[in-house]
């Protein structure tokens, strides 16, 4: 498998996740399109889970434990969202989340990674955290907070994905049972929730059903590439993402101040670049 166009799959993946968060966010329902997106990994991972082998006992570990943090991940985004705007939320939950999975990496993984490609990973984090901190126009706490805590539940799950699509001997069975199941808790949430899909009137259902497909390709396609190229690096790649969402964040959710996210994006970018060169 070529490392470039697994690259390619990454950047693919990160446009689609940036366009689920997007979606989202603009969403007067953001809970509705949750549930949304979770019945549509339910329709098309159900049939496929049965063209894969059964999962072994020793994966089934990963599988609840994924499932359960993408229940709160989910929510956790929704309240996120909530208190503060997607160019403020967003990169502080995906740069903590970069940072924390490269440091896991490096001192309790024990996994290889040069200095050369640390600048790359902390340069991408910088980028994430100036997006942040320079659109804002005053430091919203409540927001900060939720955002943490969402940066902690992607790098917990992400590591915990990373090892199990590695240690699969079909790397699809674990994807398949992943993505049908992962979505379950925030579904079950969203179905009895008076403010969720019983909530008719504020939701649009074919906004979320692209939110569903963005979603399987945005996080199923980074899972896939997790076999080929080191969890840290793609964590990190992905992230460009980021740059799309802040644009998507002034054109479709009218947030103002674009012009100061013109830097950290070009500061994205080059750690992007340098762990490019690093993996291929």
């Amino acid at each position: 498998m070529s490392l470039s166009f697994v690259f390619l799959i990454i950047i693919f993946a990160a446009f689609c996740h940036a366009g689920w968060s997007t979606i989202v966010k603009k969403s007067e329902n953001g809970l509705a399109m949750m549930g949304i997106t979770s019945i549509i990994e339910i329709i098309i991972f159900l049939p496929l889970i049965f063209t894969v082998p059964f999962p072994k006992s020793s994966l089934w570990f990963f599988i609840f434990a994924t499932t359960f943090l993408h229940g709160l991940y989910r929510y956790s985004v929704v309240k996120s969202y909530e208190y503060g705007d997607l160019s403020f939320v967003y990169p502080i939950a995906r740069g903590g989340s970069v940072l924390v999975i490269g440091l896991i990496s490096i001192l309790i993984l024990g996994v290889n990674i040069n200095l050369i490609g640390i600048i790359g990973i902390v340069l991408i984090c910088l980028g994430l955290f100036m997006i942040s901190f320079l659109t804002a126009k005053k430091f919203n706490r409540s927001a900060f907070i939720i955002a943490i805590t969402t940066a902690s539940l992607i790098a917990t799950y992400t590591i915990l994905d990373g090892i199990a699509v590695r240690r699969s001997e079909n790397a699809f069975t674990f994807i398949y049972w992943m993505l049908l199941l992962n979505g379950i808790p925030m579904l079950i949430y969203a179905f009895f929730s008076e403010t969720g899909l019983r909530k008719k009137n504020s939701y649009n259902v074919r906004d979320g059903i692209a939110a569903g497909i963005l979603a399987i390709l945005g996080y199923g396609l980074v899972v896939w590439s997790m076999q080929f190229i080191e969890i840290a690096y793609v964590s990190s790649i992905r992230e460009i993402s980021i740059v799309l969402a802040t644009l998507l964040s002034f054109y479709l959710l009218k947030e103002a101040d674009s012009q100061k996210r013109v830097v950290p994006s070009i500061i994205i970018c080059t750690g992007i670049t340098i762990l490019y060169f690093q993996i291929t």
